[in-house]
C-alpha cells in the first residue's frame, strides 16, 4: 500500500467529496426557493422554514436523486409539497379579502398580443412547452422576472394551479375568490406571462 492509501479509504473519500459537492449544489439554489416559497405564503419567517425543510429533505435523500433532471427542477419539486402543506395548514386563519381588483387588469397588455381578429399577432413556443424551456438558466430568469410584475394575488393564483397543481376550488378558498374571479386572475396571469415572455425570451 503506498502513501498509506487503500481502495477503501479512497472509496471513502470520493463519497465524501461527493456529499460536499452535492450539499453545495443545493445550497446554491436557496434564494430562488425562497423567492418561489415568498409568492405563496408571504411571510419571511415561513418562507424560511418551507426553503429550511426542502433542504434537509434533499440532503436526506441524496441518493434518491439520479440527475435525470436539473436538481433545481429536483428541489423545486420538492418545496411544492411543503408549500401546499403550509398553506393548508393555515387556511383557517386566512380572512376575507377584497373582490378582484379592476387595476390588476391591463387591458392595452391584452390588446397588444391580439390582431383583429382575436389571434395571437406573434405566436411563439416558450411559453407553450414549458417543460422543456424551464430547464434553462435564461428561461428560469425571465420567468421569475416576469412573475414578479403581475399583482400579487394574480401571481399566487397563477403559480397555485400551474406550479402547485391544486384544484380550482381550494385555490378559490384559500384566496377568497370566486369561481369567475379566479378565471379572470389565471386569464390576466397566462395573457401577461405571455406577453412579457414574448417580449424577453430569446431563442
Amino acid at each position: 500500500m503506498r502513501y498509506g492509501w487503500d481502495k477503501n479509504n479512497l472509496a471513502s473519500m470520493r463519497r465524501a467529496i461527493s456529499v460536499e459537492q452535492f450539499e453545495a449544489e443545493v445550497v446554491a439554489h436557496r434564494q430562488l426557493l425562497f423567492r418561489l416559497a415568498m409568492v405563496q405564503l408571504q411571510e419571511p419567517a415561513s418562507a424560511e422554514d418551507v426553503v429550511q425543510e426542502t433542504i434537509l429533505a434533499a440532503l436526506l435523500a441524496r441518493e434518491k436523486f439520479k440527475r435525470e433532471s436539473s436538481i433545481r427542477t429536483w428541489l423545486i419539486s420538492i418545496m411544492r409539497y411543503k408549500v401546499i402543506d403550509a398553506l393548508r395548514a393555515r387556511s383557517r386563519y386566512v380572512g376575507a379579502q377584497p373582490a378582484v381588483a379592476a387595476e390588476e387588469c391591463d387591458e392595452g397588455a391584452f390588446d397588444r398580443l391580439f390582431d383583429a381578429n382575436g389571434c395571437w399577432k406573434d405566436a411563439k413556443d416558450a411559453w407553450s412547452d414549458p417543460h422543456s424551456a424551464a430547464e434553462q438558466t435564461a428561461f428560469f430568469r425571465i420567468l421569475e422576472a416576469c412573475l414578479a410584475r403581475l399583482p400579487e394575488r394574480t401571481s399566487r393564483a397563477f403559480m397555485m394551479r400551474e406550479w402547485l397543481e391544486m384544484e380550482p376550488g381550494e385555490i378559490q378558498s384559500l384566496l377568497n375568490v370566486t369561481p369567475t374571479n379566479l378565471r379572470a386572475l389565471l386569464y390576466r396571469a397566462r395573457m401577461q406571462l405571455r406577453l412579457c415572455m414574448d417580449l424577453n425570451w430569446e431563442r
